[in-house]
């Protein structure tokens, strides 16, 4: 059996974790759909994994795990964008 070297040097550190651009957190501390700005449903939880939401303006089921939302920014560290149009 022939082997081929490999070139490739491996890598230590990561990228850095892309931020959550579905919900922001209302300065209320809920959930909003980041499309509409609107506040989201939350619909219930799944295996203990997932928790599902619904967005009633944009019809829009959102699934995500709490890890998720853990990383949520406070209301005020981050400038929340205005809605946008559909």
């Amino acid at each position: 059996m022939a082997t081929v070297p490999m070139t490739k040097t491996p890598t230590t550190s990561r990228s850095a974790i892309p931020p959550v651009t579905t919900v922001h957190r209302a300065p209320d501390g809920s959930l909003h759909h980041t499309r509409c700005a609107r506040r989201m449903e939350f619909m219930g939880g799944r295996a203990g994994i997932e928790l599902d939401f619904y967005c009633y303006t944009c019809c829009e089921h959102i699934t995500l795990n709490p890890y998720v939302v853990m990383r949520l920014p406070e209301p005020g560290a981050a400038e929340l964008t205005a809605p946008r149009g559909r």
